[in-house]
């Protein structure tokens, strides 16, 4: 079962200080620009109203909103309560059409984003009703869900449609868990379901819809051709160019395809649909084999914000690659645990932490105000990329705030006195439905020493993590999956040592690196001219031994660097772009590397890499 946040106190040092700053900064920062911008009120807005509200404005309110709702259940904060309160809306709920003409929803769900948007609706319900169990915001929800049911369906006289964007799924069933009311459950089966079918003449539901609005869906030159399609009619960028049953490999947009991803593994964990199952299983093998960057980043194609053919992943945007959106990395964080509540699986696990430590969290600045949109692992010289305030189409930070709010059920899962530990963080749970309490004490990511200790009966299953060189447990028990499985016992206490020290990382040849780059523990690291006297445009890893540099301080963060040896390649006639002279390389030096997540906290020139040429 999953853990309720309330459950979970987190006293890791290092995660504290960040949810801490999401709490007091963060999330104050990001209600603040909704209310200069106007996305706070855009709710409350009539018909002709000046500006007029972007069709994903909505979900920022929603999203910030279920943000909020995570922190208050373990902090309570009157001005943050405020924000909350206030937000709630009721009547139909979408801003975007009711001030730009009721009579058009529902005419184009492939592009207009209103599914999506009552989706974090729903989500945000998840939240509030969990903190304040008020029903106020369950009212309204529940009023445009029987409005969504009785528009859309398999039924005769409705309609056969399904959103463009996913993410509604995932709040049907996140509400239909709450609070077990079955027409949610059969709201989501039919959206992920009817996904990608044909009618009888071959047509999707969009087509249908396109020409209903007057348009050829064949059409080069309307905008049904969307500048993001690679050609007309190409719903892979949805995943709605077949059912998910049928699918063989993840395509399209990475966002969307995570959300749909999440929801599919709730709906077999609740109905155990084995044609799923096997879909599921078969597109995780595809992403984590030939498309994720080592960070955790997804999107390798900036045109359409997804992924590209097999082992294509650049490192930078330039040329339109490595977009690596952050709310794909959050995404994938999500369904990593959702398939962890299938089958305890270390893999699940291990990539859940490496997207957590490094495609997710150096999204945010360490001043706790800036955000990244994408996250590319390489920036060039003179050209730094650094974090923005806020973003027209600002789905990031709100994405961010949550995950940090919502922390605590990521890092344990329970069933019965049964708890299993899937990330290392310093923490306390109250095992649900007993009177046992588990508490971890650890310095991860730092460190690989953790203690748990528990009072009442547990059974533990401790994650034995894919970057550790061997472990040590003060307590014998069987290994399955990648989890060690320990006896239930009442009052105990176990010392488990993982072994973590930085190591050299090779790319599989099909990427077409011939490059290394360096890890310590889960987290990645990367190389910056703020702490090296040389071109990291040009810098090249030595092959040999690694190791931990002195504690360095960067901005209030102290981290573990690491220290590595290397050459800077030079050539005399390096303006010319092909020359019969190979590069000279430099006298050995030794090179600084820092954690990815800390990187473009400092300044300095803008040249930042991950992976490095091999000397």
């Amino acid at each position: 079962m999953s853990i309720p946040v309330k459950s979970v106190n987190i006293t890791s040092t290092f995660w504290s200080l960040m949810r801490d700053c999401c709490r007091t900064k963060t999330i104050p920062a990001i209600v603040k620009v909704q209310k200069e911008t106007g996305h706070w009120d855009c709710l409350t807005w009539h018909e002709g109203h000046q500006p007029q509200p972007h069709p994903f404005w909505d979900s920022d309110v929603y999203k910030i909103t279920e943000a909020a709702c995570y922190f208050l259940m373990t902090h309570h904060d009157d001005q943050m309560m405020a924000h909350v309160e206030e937000a709630h809306p009721d009547g139909y709920i979408n801003s975007y059409y009711t001030v730009r003409g009721i009579k058009d929803r529902w005419t184009n769900l492939r592009d207009m984003h209103e599914l999506y948007c009552i989706g974090h609706l729903i989500e945000a319900c998840v939240a509030y009703e969990t903190l304040t169990n008020s029903g106020r915001l369950l009212e309204p929800v529940m009023k445009v869900v029987r409005h969504i049911d009785a528009t859309f369906g398999a039924e005769p006289g409705k309609r056969r449609g399904y959103p463009g964007h996913q993410e509604i799924e995932i709040g049907l069933l996140r509400l239909y868990e709450l609070t077990k009311e079955p027409l949610l459950l059969k709201v989501a089966q039919y959206f992920i379901l009817e996904r990608g079918t044909k009618d009888a003449k071959g047509q999707f539901y969009w087509d249908s819809e396109a020409w209903a609005r007057g348009s050829d869906p064949e059409d080069y030159n309307t905008m049904e051709m969307r500048p993001v399609y690679r050609y007309p009619r190409d719903y892979a960028y949805h995943q709605a160019d077949c059912p998910l049953v049928e699918a063989t490999e993840l395509r399209g947009h990475a966002v969307r395809a995570m959300y749909y991803m999440t929801a599919a593994t709730d709906l077999v964990r609740l109905t155990n649909h084995d044609g799923i199952r096997s879909s599921l299983s078969r597109l995780w093998k595809d992403m984590v084999d030939t498309k994720m960057y080592i960070t955790g980043g997804l999107g390798a194609i900036r045109q359409w914000e997804g992924f590209g053919p097999a082992y294509f992943l650049g490192d930078t945007e330039e040329g339109g690659i490595c977009y690596a959106e952050t709310c794909a990395t959050f995404a994938l964080i999500v369904w990593c645990q959702r398939m962890l509540r299938l089958q305890h699986k270390s893999e699940f696990a291990d990539v859940m932490e490496i997207a957590l430590y490094n495609g997710f969290l150096g999204a945010v600045g360490l001043d706790g105000e800036s955000f990244y949109y994408e996250n590319p692992l390489r920036t060039y010289t003179g050209h730094p990329k650094e974090r923005s305030r806020w973003f027209e189409i600002a789905c990031c930070p709100p994405n961010v705030a949550k995950m940090l709010g919502n922390l605590g059920t990521f890092i344990y899962s329970a069933e019965d006195e049964s708890v299993a530990v899937h990330l290392y963080i310093e923490s306390t749970l109250e095992v649900p439905g007993t009177d046992a309490v588990v508490s971890m004490k650890t310095n991860a990511p730092w460190t690989g020493e953790v203690e748990i200790s528990w009072t009442g009966t547990v059974a533990l299953s401790l994650r034995i993590p894919g970057w550790a060189r061997g472990y040590k447990s003060s307590v014998t028990g069987e290994v399955k999956d990648g989890y060690l499985y320990l006896p239930k016992a009442t009052d105990g206490k176990v010392d488990v040592v993982f072994g973590i020290e930085p190591r050299i990382f090779y790319a599989n040849t099909k990427t077409g690196k011939n490059e290394a780059c360096i890890m310590r523990g889960p987290l990645v690291y990367c190389i910056e001219d703020v702490d090296n006297a040389i071109d990291v445009d040009n810098i090249a890893l030595s092959a040999g031994s690694v190791k931990d540099g002195s504690p360095l301080k960067i901005l209030t963060d102290e981290v573990i660097p690491v220290v590595a040896k290397g050459r800077e390649f030079k050539n005399k006639n390096n303006a010319k772009l092909y020359d019969d002279q190979p590069w000279e390389q430099s006298e050995e030096k030794e090179l600084v590397f820092i954690p990815y997540y800390a990187r473009a906290n400092r300044g300095g020139k803008g040249g930042m890499r991950i992976w490095c040429f091999r000397s």
